[in-house]
């Protein structure tokens, strides 16, 4: 029995640069606090939300109510 990931290879073929989610260009254009988005850049989506990823803290404190501590 083969992994199926290369099951799915020998029926599909290889993936090409369309096939793969990551390298899509069609990205969202700004996160929920104004940060424009580039090709490359990491981003999270919860909801209809999408928070740049060095965002991640502050949508946590904004949006969700969270609150920071440093441990003692």
């Amino acid at each position: 029995m083969d992994h199926p990931q290369i099951e799915r290879t020998m029926l599909t073929g290889y993936p090409t640069k369309e096939h793969l989610d990551f390298e899509k260009e069609d990205h969202p254009i700004e996160d929920f606090s104004g940060t424009e988005l580039q090709t490359g850049d990491r981003y999270f989506q919860i909801d209809d939300d999408i928070i740049y990823e060095e965002n991640v803290e502050d949508y946590l404190i904004e949006r969700l109510g969270a609150r920071a501590y440093v441990a003692k």
